[in-house]
């Protein structure tokens, strides 16, 4: 009874010096020497591998020893408890499984495991949330919701453009160089994003939300209503030389220089 103990506990101790290596994210798994499935990840987006050091024999380093196809990128980073390894796929891959081999490493150990993972199309949604007309006073923020979808096992990134000048995109009024908002969704998550713009004039304009996503992008048409305030109506010397009488400048310069005192 005994030797039999003896030898379950020493099978036991060789499966599992064996099968030691465990992936924590984006799938919690043990990995065997091959055929290990890590994921989907969406075209132009970056996978998150991580390797587990507490749970394993102590792996120290990781290694990709059968290179990705041209226009893959790969990245490593070392952390206390983990080890991770991030897979870039570029905008242009063809769909479908694609295998690697990493080799963790240790003072101990070298193993060799077989990866694969799933480029995907059509995993990613956005569609609006809100209303698309919305008014907010001259130079505050007008908020529109627009509801992102990420059906992946990687984070997704989504690229907000909307049509309107720099400063009516930005809160700083003399914006003039155009910044797009980047939106990140968790792997298998959805969330509401608000996109905000600040109006610069009185009354309506239509505009235009772009979302890129993989290699597509979706278009959203929005009217914002700028409702006057005193500091807009002072401040529009800003905006140019006015079409009246000369006589009348000083006092027009006046109300612009009196509008920094009504912010």
């Amino acid at each position: 009874m005994f030797k039999n103990a003896i030898i379950l506990l020493l099978v036991l101790v060789l499966a599992s010096s064996v099968f030691s290596a465990r992936l924590i994210d984006p799938i919690s798994k043990e990995l065997s020497p091959t055929d290990n499935f890590v994921g989907t990840v969406a075209i132009g987006n970056t996978m998150e591998l991580i390797f587990s050091k507490e749970l394993s024999n102590p792996y120290e380093s990781v290694e990709v020893v059968t290179p990705l196809p041209s226009g893959f990128a790969t990245q490593i980073k070392y952390e206390m408890e983990s080890i991770k390894l991030f897979v870039s796929v570029p905008k242009d891959a063809p769909l479908g499984d694609y295998p690697f081999t990493v080799r963790l490493s240790g003072s101990s150990r070298d193993d060799k495991f077989g990866l694969f993972l799933t480029v995907v199309a059509g995993a990613l949604d956005v569609s609006p949330s809100s209303v698309a007309e919305n008014s907010a006073l001259i130079g505050t923020p007008a908020e529109y919701s627009l509801f992102f979808v990420n059906n992946t096992d990687s984070s997704a990134v989504f690229t907000v453009d909307n049509s309107l000048p720099p400063n009516w995109n930005q809160q700083d009024l003399f914006a003039t160089k155009q910044v797009g908002k980047q939106v990140v969704v968790p792997k298998r998550q959805s969330l509401e994003e608000k996109v905000i713009v600040y109006p610069r004039l009185q009354g309506k304009k239509e505009f235009v939300s772009k979302i890129s996503f993989e290699n597509t992008s979706k278009d959203f048409s929005f009217v914002v209503n700028g409702l006057p305030t005193i500091n807009s109506k002072m401040s529009a010397v800003s905006l140019g030389l006015p079409f009246y009488s000369f006589s009348m400048l000083p006092s027009y310069f006046v109300n612009g220089l009196a509008a920094f005192f009504f912010k």
